[in-house]
């Protein structure tokens, strides 16, 4: 039976190489890829809608132009950005962990705490928004391993080809390239920045309507005027107005004049451009991030609202995590061998962080010592960030002499509690009784006889 071949290990060892077409120099080795600028702006809504007609078809499809759209909307849109930096982050914070029945191996972890590892898990979640990510791993000078990401716009994920220009439709096949990774959860996919990029450009157009709204109705209008027929002072005022600044003028000669018709309801015409920023924002949020209240502040949500979509977007996170775990524990396992790393006979595994609210640790610790759970000290000291004392076993030895002095006080009183009266303290107790009552009146507020005392 032939053999089948590993994936990442191909029989012939190429590296992908990147350049422009102005790098290519006489005699230097042929590039895989020419890069090509992306165009970042001029797109619209029927741009956008052709691309992704172009990039969804079945035999004659193409990404690039589609690409050159994602790129932009990153590029130009802040809060784009910004929550697809909060997701990537959120999984790049999390700690991962190589272990070997139960315990960790070092000679694979050092690798996976080094820089190379934090930037490989942004690109694997960064296969979700655009739909895929392919990765050539080496190890550098200093013997670390490391990675290069290829141009997306230079990969054919269905046919498994890599494109020497971006608009070519037939490559050279995968498999002649070492430890190339592809991630994607299908080879069709176009990832969420499809959903967002809609989004993305009716804002950006709205802003631009928002900009010429503010340019025309929210600057005062200067007014200049001359006597007809002097032209020399027509154009000093000219010359003025251009030096004072941008905003509207109008001159005219002294006689003549121009009614202003300032449109009616501006303040709503505001609210309208602003409430449409922002539902493109929600929209953009909601297909990142799963929800909206974790990214702005909104008046009309509450706190348990704002809590129920930040444990959506931890699910989020959670599910990003195992993908990660996933990719590392079955995809990369020729990698790590063909790399010199042996992570035959263990798995990666998600190191659980600890909760890092103060106020509830203390109370948990409070409730645990109230139950009689022992704890130790170094954890108290470790947990809350306190230093510990020089003379600590000075201090812990009193408090513990203290405490057992009180103890034994408790003891001897409830000795002495359970214990019942001598005839001595029965008689020390009456004579008390006897003196309390002596002082009160023999003769009754009636002037009966005295009632006799036993």
């Amino acid at each position: 039976m032939e053999e089948t071949k590993k994936r990442g290990r191909p029989a012939a060892k190429k590296t992908i190489v990147s350049a422009g077409a102005s790098d290519i120099l006489p005699g230097q080795q042929n590039p895989t890829i020419i890069l090509q600028s992306p165009e970042l702006f001029h797109f619209n809504i029927a741009r956008y809608m052709a691309s992704l007609q172009i990039a969804s078809a079945i035999d004659f499809y193409n990404r690039s132009e589609l690409y050159d759209i994602y790129h932009s909307i990153i590029t130009t849109d802040g809060h784009l950005s910004g929550i697809i930096n909060k997701r990537l982050s959120a999984v790049a914070r999390e700690r991962f962990e190589f272990q070997r029945n139960g315990k960790p191996v070092d000679e694979v972890n050092e690798q996976i705490k080094s820089p190379w590892f934090r930037s490989f898990i942004k690109e694997a979640v960064n296969s979700k928004l655009w739909g895929f990510t392919l990765c050539q791993f080496r190890r550098d000078e200093k013997g670390w391993i490391t990675f290069d990401l290829i141009d997306r716009k230079h990969f054919d994920p269905v046919k498994q080809q890599v494109l020497l220009y971006e608009t070519d439709v037939i490559g050279i096949p995968l498999e002649a390239f070492s430890n190339c990774l592809v991630i994607c959860d299908s080879p069709r996919g176009l990832g969420a920045l499809a959903t967002c990029a809609p989004y993305a450009l009716y804002k950006r157009g709205n802003i631009g309507d928002w900009a010429q709204f503010c340019q025309i109705f929210g600057m005062p209008i200067r007014e200049y005027t001359y006597t007809a027929g002097d032209e020399e002072a027509r154009k000093r005022l000219l010359q003025d107005a251009r030096k004072q600044g941008a905003d509207a003028v109008y001159i005219h000669p002294e006689g003549s004049g121009m009614q202003l018709h300032e449109a009616s309801g501006k303040s709503g015409t505001n609210d309208l451009y602003e409430r449409f920023t922002n539902n493109c924002n929600d929209e953009m949020s909601i297909a990142i991030l799963g929800n909206t209240l974790t990214t702005k502040s909104d008046t009309n949500g509450t706190q348990a609202l704002g809590t129920v979509q930040a444990k959506e977007q931890l699910k989020i996170t959670d599910d990003d995590v195992q993908f990660i775990l996933d990719l590392l524990n079955y995809d990369m396992a020729d990698i790590f061998a063909a790399l010199g790393v042996n992570t035959e006979g263990g798995e990666f595994v998600r190191v659980e962080q600890k909760y890092q609210d103060k106020q509830v640790q203390i109370n948990v610790v409070s409730k645990l010592k109230e139950m009689g759970l022992p704890m130790s000290d170094d954890y108290l000291y470790k947990t809350f960030d306190v230093e510990k004392p020089e003379d600590y076993d000075t201090l812990k030895a009193e408090q513990e002499a203290e405490a057992q002095a009180r103890a034994e006080r408790a003891r001897e009183l409830a000795e002495r509690l359970n214990q019942p009266p001598t005839n001595e303290e029965k008689e020390k107790f009456l004579d008390r009784f006897k003196r309390f009552f002596g002082l009160a009146p023999q003769d009754g507020a009636s002037g009966d006889e005295p009632l006799p005392f036993y």
